[in-house]
Order: structure tokens, then C-alpha cells, then sequence
């Protein structure tokens, strides 16, 4: 479909993709949404439980996600210059180093889950739940990552729609199962916390066979049908390792600095830690509904990129994020507007009801800057330009945001929708460099 696209007919394509992702992010992230309400009705500890113990599995998630997203940036470069051998090449390599990174991950949550909650918190009921939260939660690892990187090769290859299906599928299923686990119907006993993560690790099998289901029929006709026995040259793996190691190394210490970032609020206080919880579905869905446009815009940059197409592709860019600054004001808007309703939803106490409405619309302000940061980023990436996103993250996370708030919560005692406010100045300062990282065009090139 990218063979048509000009500056006149870009946002059909732009959507075509991204519409899709988006729904499909949606209904992944409405998965915490609908553990957060259900769990929100056994009190401030089980919340706290289920955000902290989530904490480990996001660490997971957003590092094995590098690898789909290295993945995507050799596929629609290589799939730009019709190179159906390289496809196959960098598709089968990821998901090699995908499941030896997933057993890692798996083996330390999995016997250490004690441990790794002990440093989040110091509440030993909050330990002790979230725990067992965690260890169940593991089980899904393998499914969850296989179901990324189909989803990832379906998604540049145009069938974005079977993806979003999986999801829908997984999301009612999850509902379902929640209901009954959680509070015990159907002859089952109420398992609580420890239901909520039997479910949605059960759902994530579901998802995995359903995605598979999808990539079994379209590959029997896909032109650029996967080859599982070819193997890789020395030269191609070097190639990719160079183009992912950056990835992995920028997720990986994201994710754990987002930690770190949880270890800060839940030594604030056991009921800030349960206002973030509450306001983390919020942030899934607002950041989830814009991750389209982030997929979107890799993929037919990269495609441009490969094509050596140059101006079409920084073109592309320039929309992308004017469309992301426009959708970012409207939804901070719609956030701030219900942020009184929203913590109403929750058996907490009102303090922490207060306390969630204030961190709403701060999330609010700088949802914009934060959605930015993401497309940017998608943008640098598809030109191979890894290594900057790494050094963007690194410099903000690690240099600027856990400094900072280390400060603001120990030494200072500020309360913490001021330390939130604070830990967001990375985010700017991120945005500017990588604004000018774009306007320099260093990125464009061809793989």
C-alpha cells in the first residue's frame, strides 16, 4: 500500500495503520483497567499489591518490546527494497533472542518474586500479595512475547486488523474470567488478587494462540512468507545486534528508571503509592491510543527509508507528530474533565481519591510532551539511529529524572504530585534534543 502513498493522500495511510494499533493498544491496556477496578473493591492494600507487583512484568514487556521493535525496523526497510530473504532473516533472528532473553526474566521472577517486591515497598502485606501476583504473572512471559512479535510482522506486512481482533478477544475474556476469579462465581472460590493474575495470564495464551491462528492463515499466501530454517550470517547479526542492543539497553533502562520511579512514590506512602496505581490504566490508555500513530509512522518512514524515498519520509515525520500534538491536547482536556469522576470508581479513602484527581491532571499536562518523546523516537529509530534514542534515554532517566526525584521525595518531602511534576522535566528536556536530532536529518538513511 506504501507503493501510492504522496503528501496529498499520507494521513489515509497514516491511519490505516495506525487505527488499527490503536484500538488494539486500547483493549491490551483496558486489561489493567479491568484488574484495577475489580481489585480496587479489596481495599488500598490489594492496589498497591497489584501496581508494584505489575512493576517487574512492565520491566519485562516494554525490554522484550525493543526486540519487536528492532524487529520492525529491518523488516519494513528490507521489505521497502522487496529483499524477501533479509525479512526472513530478521524476523527468525529477534525471536531467537527474544525467548533467551524471556527465559532470563522468567527464571529471576519466578524464584525471586519475594525479593524483587521487598524493594519496592516495605509493607509486608503488600510484599506477601504482591508477591504471589507476581510469580503467577511470570507464567505469561513466553505466550506475551510471542504474541508481540507476530503482532509485530503482521502489523508490517498490512494486516494490522488481525492483531486488534486477538485483542478484543483477550480483553472480554479477561473480563469474564476476572469476574469469576476475583470474587468467586460460577462454584469457584473468591481468590482475589491471586485470581486477577490467573486471569490475565490465561489471557495471555489466548491471545498468543489467537494471533497465531492468524499468522499460520496469512502466511500459506504472504509473498514474504517466513523461512524458520534460514539462518544468519555473521555480517547480518552483526547489523541487527548493533541496530537492537541500543534498543534493548534504552527499554531496559527505562524501564527499570520507571521503577525506580515506583520505588520512590511507594516509600512516600502505601496511599500515594495506591493514587499512582490508579492513575497508571488512565496513562496505558491516554499513551495507548496515540502508539498507532508511533507504529504507523516507523513503519512507513522505514519503508520510505528504503526506497531511499528521503523527503517523503521526513515528510511523513513532520505529520506524524503535528498529528500526535493535536490528538495529546484533546485527550489531556477529556483527562482533566473527568479527574473528580474517575477515583470515585475505587473503595479507597478520600485522601487517596484527592490525591488521584491531582496526579490525573498533572499526568494531563504533560501527556503531550510524553506522546512526542514516543514518535520522535519511532522516528529516529527507523532510519537505524538507535544509538541516539539510547543516549536521549539514558541522559533523561538516569541523569535527570532519578536525580531528581530522589531529591524532591527524600530530601525535600515534597508531596508527590510535585515529585511527578519534577521527574517530568526529563521528558522535556528529551523533547528538545530529540527535536533537533529530527530537524538535522541525521537519521535518514537507508539500511
Amino acid at each position: 500500500m506504501d507503493n501510492q502513498i504522496t503528501k496529498k493522500n499520507y494521513l489515509k495511510y497514516i491511519l490505516a495503520i495506525a487505527l488499527p494499533v490503536s484500538i488494539q493498544s486500547l483493549f491490551q491496556s483496558s486489561l489493567s483497567v479491568i484488574d484495577q477496578i475489580m481489585v480496587g473493591s479489596l481495599g488500598e492494600t490489594s492496589i498497591s499489591a497489584v501496581g508494584l507487583g505489575g512493576k517487574y512484568p512492565s520491566v519485562f514487556f516494554f525490554t522484550l518490546a525493543s526486540i519487536s521493535v528492532g524487529a520492525a525496523i529491518l523488516i519494513s526497510q528490507f521489505r521497502g527494497k522487496s529483499d524477501k530473504i533479509n525479512v526472513s532473516k530478521a524476523f527468525t533472528l529477534c525471536i531467537k533472542w527474544g525467548l533467551m532473553l524471556t527465559s532470563i526474566f522468567f527464571i529471576v521472577a519466578f524464584f525471586f518474586s519475594t525479593s524483587i517486591m521487598s524493594i519496592y515497598t516495605f509493607d509486608s502485606s503488600v510484599i506477601s500479595i504482591g508477591s504471589q501476583y507476581l510469580k503467577i504473572l511470570t507464567i505469561g512471559f513466553f505466550p506475551g512475547f510471542l504474541t508481540i512479535m507476530l503482532s509485530t510482522l503482521l502489523r508490517n506486512t498490512g494486516k494490522a486488523k488481525q492483531p486488534m481482533v486477538a485483542s478484543i478477544v483477550s480483553v472480554i475474556i479477561n473480563t469474564l474470567l476476572n469476574y469469576i476469579l476475583i470474587f468467586g462465581h460460577l462454584g469457584l472460590p473468591a481468590l482475589g488478587v491471586a485470581g486477577a493474575a490467573i486471569a490475565t495470564t490465561i489471557t495471555r495464551f489466548i491471545e498468543f494462540f489467537v494471533v497465531l491462528f492468524f499468522f499460520i492463515v496469512h502466511q500459506a499466501k504472504d509473498e514474504y512468507k517466513i523461512n524458520f530454517k534460514i539462518r544468519s550470517e555473521f555480517a547480518f547479526m552483526k547489523t541487527a545486534f548493533l541496530i537492537i542492543l541500543p534498543l534493548f539497553l534504552s527499554e531496559f533502562l527505562w524501564s527499570v528508571g520507571e521503577n525506580v520511579y515506583s520505588i520512590i512514590y511507594g516509600h512516600i506512602g502505601t496511599s500515594e503509592m495506591a493514587a499512582m496505581t490508579l492513575i497508571t490504566p488512565v496513562v496505558m490508555l491516554s499513551i495507548g491510543l496515540f502508539f498507532g500513530i508511533y507504529q504507523s509512522t516507523s513503519i512507513l518512514v522505514g519503508n520510505q527509508l528504503g526506497k531511499k524515498d528521503y523527503d517523503m519520509a521526513y515528510f511523513l515525520g513532520k505529520k506524524s507528530m503535528k498529528i500526535g500534538l493535536v490528538g495529546t491536547t484533546i485527550i489531556g482536556l477529556f483527562v482533566i474533565s473527568f479527574s473528580k469522576l474517575y477515583p470515585q470508581l475505587f473503595l479507597v479513602s478520600d485522601s487517596t481519591k484527592q490525591t488521584t484527581t491531582l496526579l490525573l491532571i498533572a499526568f494531563a499536562v504533560v501527556l503531550w510532551i510524553k506522546v512526542s518523546n514516543m514518535v520522535l523516537g519511532g522516528i529516529l529509530k527507523s532510519g537505524g539511529k538507535t544509538k541516539y534514542v539510547f543516549y536521549m534515554d539514558l541522559l533523561g532517566t538516569w541523569f535527570i529524572g532519578v536525580p531528581l526525584g530522589l531529591i524532591a521525595s527524600s530530601v525535600f518531602r515534597f508531596p508527590i504530585v510535585l515529585v511527578y511534576l519534577i521527574i517530568a522535566f526529563e521528558e522535556l528536556v528529551r523533547l528538545i534534543i530529540g527535536l533537533k536530532l529530527f530537524k538535522s536529518k541525521i537519521w535518514i538513511q537507508s539500511i
